[in-house]
């Protein structure tokens, strides 16, 4: 009977602290959607009810999982998982500068109204409303808060919002970071630009221009979309609900750390876990086992992303890789992630192609050598925690930032996509990766280093996530420079003052001494002149 009684009281304990909790997850990129899915299974296999709003499913995670489908968002981003783009789908086929992706930015602000006017999604609204479903927090991508948090508030009214926190897919979460008290320092802090911390000083005026001028355009172009959606879904009363939400932010889970960015001052509300979608990596297909374990020196997996597609590669490029990797050494081999099923026209017995290559599974095999990547974070990370040298080709946004990083830790080679027309540059920077013994030391360290903080993340995630749903937000981690603007945090203000008080007090000396001396001078010419 005793051992009855512990039983129940141990599953009354493990279940009084479940805590429902809300995921939405917008971004129409596979890369993006893993920090998401990684974090959903944590939460679910911890005991909490998640309700995840996503482009993909966590299989068998029971009946504490509840995913809300919308795996049609794919389609609006030309290289996605869905091969058929729409008209309005955002072209991430090309290389682009940080002006130029303004239009992706355009396209992409569109994709959430779609996806809550989706009947998937407006079935679960009315769950929501029919039970009267309270979530004790929600956790959103960083780039769509105004919309996520728009529909926190929504789906709350008349109650209280749930409090929110915002879960980065990238390097680093600038947006809700400077809103809530966090500001990164433009000279030190690269904003997507293609620099490290330790930039020049036309390097720091350009990144300072794109901080001061182009980010917050896309964040206006954010705000604007958002609000625009509430007030005609739910009418004028409700565009409110988009105010204020980049500093409505109660903390920031942010996937990235400084392995794969830099040491930078945060606030005690960002809190730097690592990845989140790292796992332990599943058998391999045998077509795939079998021609990496034959490769007698190794292999070379090359990979654009779930983004850019191979495919999409002018011929010139596409032929000038094929030469490249037929003219190898005996021995080594491609796996080449091609996306349209078939051999590659033209391909030599060295290379093969495959349309779905379960990427964490290659590079953790010892034949891997050299990944030639895109520079996607994700696959960054990954690259890194297996330990495998990177050349990386950034075709735009933060690609830019992490393969500027791959460079700086010494374990990569950055090869412009401009260069991907000469067959010796594409040649060089592989044969260097590829015979220079330093990358895959610098690689090896680094990895080491990984290891050893991505076994903590599973563990941190659960711990802040848990800590703001007990605790209703995070109030007590928000610094007082979450009110204060640039001209204040670099303490402008007082520099100022200093300045103007010691002018004046200057100024009010020269002009007393003179106005002294001027009268000493003329009673002594006084006195002169009665002597």
């Amino acid at each position: 009977m005793d051992m009855k009684l512990f039983l129940v009281t141990l599953m009354i304990s493990c279940t009084t602290d479940a805590y429902n909790i809300l995921i939405i997850q917008p971004g129409p990129t596979f890369s993006q959607q893993q920090p998401a899915l990684g974090l959903a299974e944590i939460l679910v296999k911890k005991g909490h009810n998640v309700f995840a709003v996503a482009l993909n499913e966590v299989p068998d995670l029971g009946n504490n999982y509840t995913y809300v489908d919308l795996s049609f968002s794919y389609k609006f981003q030309e290289g996605g998982v869905d091969a058929k783009a729409s008209k309005d789908a955002a072209n991430v086929q090309k290389q682009m500068t940080l002006w130029e992706f303004t239009d992706v930015v355009n396209a992409v602000a569109k994709i959430p109204p779609r996806q809550f006017r989706s009947e998937h999604f407006l079935h679960f609204l009315r769950r929501v409303k029919k039970e009267k479903l309270r979530f004790d927090v929600v956790i959103g991508q960083w780039y769509f808060t105004p919309f996520v948090c728009g529909m926190a508030r929504y789906l709350a009214y008349p109650g209280p919002t749930p409090p929110l926190i915002s879960l980065s897919t990238t390097a680093k979460n600038l947006y809700n970071e400077e809103a809530a008290g966090s500001l990164p320092h433009p000279s030190f802090v690269p904003y997507e630009t293609p620099y490290t911390d330790r930039m020049s000083i036309w390097q720091k005026i350009h990144n300072w221009v794109i901080a001061q001028v182009l980010l917050p355009r896309w964040k206006d172009i954010l705000d604007e979309s958002a609000r625009r959606f509430f007030q005609e879904t739910y009418g004028q009363e409700f565009a409110s609900v988009v105010d204020g939400c980049w500093g409505n932010v109660s903390l920031m889970l942010n996937t990235g750390n400084f392995l794969h960015s830099y040491p930078r001052p945060l606030a005690p509300n960002v809190i730097e876990i690592g990845p989140l979608h790292i796992r332990k990596p599943k058998v391999l297909p045998k077509v795939l086992q079998d021609w990496l374990d034959g490769a007698e020196k190794g292999v070379i997996y090359f990979s654009l992303g779930s983004n850019m597609r191979s495919k999409s590669l002018p011929l010139d490029i596409r032929e000038n890789l094929l030469r490249v990797f037929s003219d190898l050494p005996r021995g080594y081999r491609v796996l080449w992630k091609w996306e349209i099923p078939g051999k590659i026209p033209g391909q030599s017995d060295n290379i093969l192609a495959q349309t779905w290559i379960p990427q964490q599974s290659v590079l953790a095999h010892p034949k891997v050598k050299v990944y030639v990547m895109q520079g996607g974070f994700q696959s960054f990370q990954e690259a890194v925690h297996y330990g495998v040298p990177i050349v990386g080709i950034p075709w735009f946004i933060d690609q830019e930032a992490n393969v500027a990083k791959i460079v700086a830790a010494g374990i990569g080679v950055r090869l412009r996509p401009q260069e991907l027309h000469s067959e010796d540059k594409i040649k060089e920077a592989i044969n260097k990766v590829l015979f220079d013994e330093s990358f895959a030391e610098n690689m090896r360290k680094l990895s080491t280093m990984s290891h050893e903080f991505t076994s903590q993340t599973a563990t941190k995630a659960v711990f802040w996530i848990e800590h703001v749903a007990k605790h209703g937000g995070a109030p007590h981690l928000r610094p007082s420079t979450a009110d204060a603007n640039y001209f204040q945090y670099f303490c402008l203000d007082l520099i100022s003052v200093i300045l103007i008080t010691g002018f004046t007090a200057s100024y009010i000396f020269v002009k007393g001494a003179k106005f002294v001396i001027s009268m000493l001078s003329s009673k002594l010419k006084s006195k002169m002149k009665k002597s």
